[in-house]
C-alpha cells in the first residue's frame, strides 16, 4: 500500500531492528561509544529529524523518550508500524528480521537498510520496495548473493557527525606525528597495527598506537590486554572523545582481511586529516583514492609484504611534512556527512514514490537514468554509485565480480 506525500514534502519515518544483544538510545554512541551500525542508525535518525521528519526508533532502548528530536520506543512497546517510509535493519546479534513480521504494516515505502555481508533472517513476507546498501562492494554483494531477484538495491554511504568535527577543528589540538591510531573490533585488524608499530619502534621509539574500540563495540565482553611497548590502551569511548583524539594523530591504520561493507571508522579518520592506511578489500577502494587522499596496502594484512609496506609508508610520510599535509587536506574534503546523506535518502524517497521528481544523468556504466543527488551520481538501475568531491568530477569505482 503506497501512501504519504509523492515529493520531497516532510514524511514521517520509522526505523525498526529486532536487534536486543545491544541496549542503546540516542546518547549511547556519544556518551559511552557503540558499534558503527548502531552509531549510524542513531546519526542519521537524528539528522532526519534536523531537516524536519517525524522519526522515531523502534529499537532495544531502555524507555520512551525524545532525543535529539527523534522519539526512541522500546520494542516490547510497539504493537504497529505506520509511516510513510519504514526501514528495517539489523546489525548484529541474530540478525533477524522475522519479528517484523509479526507485526500490522502500513507504509508507502519499505526499505531494508543493510550493514553487513550476510543476508539476514526474516526477509521473505517484508514486501520490501528497496535496498540501502552502503557500498557498491556491498550492493554487490546483495545482487549477487542473496537472491532477492530484481529488487532495487540504491548505494547510500553512513555519513560522519559533521558537527563533531567542527568543534574539534575549532580547538587547533596539536597533531603529534608520531601518533598512530587504531579504532574498531580488535578482529578487524589490531595485531596488524601492532606488529607496524614494533617495526616503527625499532626505528624510533617515539612512535605510540592509540587503540580504541574493543569487543564492546559487538556488544562482547571486554578482554584484557596485555602491556604493548607504545601501545595505549584507550578501549570504548564515546564519539566526542573519539573525534578529538583522531584529531591528535597522524596516522590511521585499517589494516585487514576482512572485506569491510562500508568503513565508518575509515572515513571519520579521513575527516579528522589522519593519513589513513587501508587494505585494498571490500569498499575501502571506493573510499580512498590511492595516494591522492589515502594509501591502499595490497596483500594479506599480516603478510610481509604489507606489514613492510605499511611501516615503511609511515616513514617516508614521518619525514614529509608536505606530503602529510596533501593527503591530509584532500582527505578532510570527503563528502558524506549525515546531513548530506540525510539529504540523499530524502530525495531517493521523492524519486522513489514519484518518478521523475528528481534530475538524472545517463550512468556511465549502463546508460540508464542516474539521480543527481548531494554526494554524487545514483543509477536507478545498475545501482552504481560515482561519488562526488568538491572541485573534481564523479569517480567510477571498478565493477568486478564478488569475493566476499
Amino acid at each position: 500500500m503506497r501512501t504519504g506525500p509523492a515529493d520531497g514534502s516532510l514524511r514521517s519515518v520509522i526505523f525498526y531492528c529486532p536487534d536486543t544483544h545491544i541496549r542503546y538510545d540516542g546518547r549511547t554512541p556519544y556518551e559511552t561509544g557503540v558499534g558503527g551500525g548502531v552509531t549510524a542508525r542513531v546519526r542519521m535518525a537524528s539528522a532526519l529529524a534536523g531537516l524536519g521528519h517525524r522519526v522515531t526508533m523502534v529499537v532495544n532502548c531502555p524507555r520512551q523518550e525524545t532525543i535529539d528530536g527523534v522519539e526512541y520506543q522500546p520494542l516490547a512497546e510497539v504493537k504497529t508500524l505506520t509511516a510513510d517510509v519504514i526501514l528495517f535493519n539489523t546489525s548484529g546479534g541474530g540478525m533477524d528480521l522475522s519479528p517484523a513480521r509479526e507485526l500490522p504494516i502500513e507504509t508507502g515505502l519499505r526499505i531494508l537498510a543493510v550493514d553487513g555481508v550476510d543476508r539476514p533472517q526474516g526477509l521473505d513476507g517484508l514486501a520490501l520496495d528497496v535496498v540501502y546498501a552502503k557500498s557498491n562492494f556491498l550492493r554487490r554483494v546483495v545482487r549477487e548473493k542473496w537472491g532477492l531477484g530484481s529488487l532495487p538495491v540504491f548505494v547510500a554511504y553512513n555519513g560522519y557527525d559533521e558537527e563533531l568535527f567542527q568543534v574539534a577543528e575549532s580547538e587547533g589540538l596539536e597533531r603529534d606525528p608520531f601518533r598512530l591510531v587504531y579504532l574498531s573490533h580488535p578482529s578487524k585488524g589490531m595485531a596488524p597495527a601492532i606488529d607496524v608499530l614494533r617495526r616503527l619502534r625499532q626505528r624510533d621509539d617515539r612512535y605510540t598506537l592509540h587503540v580504541f574500540g574493543g569487543d564492546e563495540l559487538w556488544g562482547e565482553r571486554a578482554r584484557t590486554q596485555l602491556p604493548e611497548p607504545g601501545v595505549v590502551w584507550h578501549g570504548l569511548v564515546g564519539q566526542r572523545i573519539l573525534t578529538r583524539e583522531l584529531f591528535r594523530s597522524t596516522f590511521a591504520l585499517h589494516l585487514q582481511d576482512r572485506e569491510e561493507p562500508f568503513g565508518m571508522a575509515l572515513i571519520e579518520s579521513m575527516r579528522a586529516g589522519c593519513v589513513v592506511l587501508a587494505s585494498s578489500v571490500g569498499a575501502f577502494p571506493e573510499l580512498v583514492r590511492d595516494g591522492e587522499d589515502g594509501i591502499l596496502i595490497d596483500g594479506p594484512c599480516a603478510s610481509e609484504v604489507a606489514i613492510s609496506s605499511s611501516t615503511q609508508h609511515v616513514i617516508e610520510f614521518t619525514n614529509d611534512a608536505t606530503g602529510r599535509a596533501r593527503i591530509s587536506h584532500r582527505a578532510q574534503r570527503i563528502p558524506w556527512s549525515t546531513r548530506v546523506m540525510a539529504q540523499v535518502w530524502r530525495d531517493h524517497w521523492a524519486w522513489s514514490l514519484e518518478p521523475g521528481a528528481i534530475a538524472t544523468t545517463p550512468c556511465p556504466i549502463c546508460g540508464s537514468p542516474s539521480l543527481r543527488l548531494a554526494d554524487g551520481d545514483h543509477c536507478t538501475s545498475c545501482g552504481e554509485y560515482a561519488r562526488r568531491v568538491t572541485g573534481v568530477e564523479p569517480i567510477q569505482t571498478q565493477l568486478g565480480s564478488v569475493t566476499a
